[in-house]
């Protein structure tokens, strides 16, 4: 792969991160996951996944996003790759924008750019949001709440010629990974 951004969509506990890292692993791509902008400051919030966060931590987060995209668009090799996570929601005012300047950061590079939904069954998502990793990077690990937000809350409709869906219920991380990967290189 040659400049390309790839973004894994997906609820909680889908795969992103395991599937992101496997790309990393296989490519040398750079991992932005979402959760390298949110635990600047949850760590400093002590977000317990309980209480609910402020909204003024989630403007603070886009800062930091968004100085990362800049980073991605202006002073990253231009052959540089990117893998970004997140779980991106229809109802949530912040997360079209966010898609968006990922969009612009592809469109700036002249990137190949590979929006990927993840998906799993609830069972599968019952059985991996609980996990000490999870815990340990301030992410949801609350089976029955998780749950609520897969039920309650659609993924961002996405509408992109380079679309790639991908069900992780029993595809293994590095199966994934390499699905997606080709389907990248085909794009190029």
């Amino acid at each position: 792969m040659n400049n390309t951004i790839i973004y894994l969509i997906g609820h909680y506990g889908v795969g992103k991160l395991t599937i992101a890292r496997q790309i990393c692993s296989l490519t040398g791509a750079r991992l932005f996951d979402n959760h390298l902008a949110n635990n600047v400051v949850f760590s400093l919030i002590r977000e317990d996944g309980a209480t609910p966060i402020p909204d003024t931590a989630w403007d603070i987060i886009m800062t930091i996003r968004r100085q990362a995209l800049i980073a991605m668009a202006d002073i990253a090799r231009p052959e540089a790759c990117f893998v970004l996570t997140n779980a991106l929601m229809e109802d949530d005012p912040l997360d079209r924008p966010a898609f968006n300047e990922v969009v612009e950061v592809a469109r700036k590079r002249r990137s190949v750019f590979v929006p990927v939904i993840l998906s799993a069954t609830d069972a599968a998502h019952a059985e991996r949001i609980p996990s000490a990793e999870r815990e340990e990077r301030l992410k949801m690990t609350d089976v029955a709440g998780a749950a609520l937000v897969r039920a309650r809350r659609p993924l961002l409709r996405i509408d992109h010629p380079n679309r790639l869906d991908l069900d992780t219920t029993t595809l293994p991380p590095d199966a994934a990974a390499r699905t997606i990967i080709a389907h990248a290189e085909r794009l190029a």
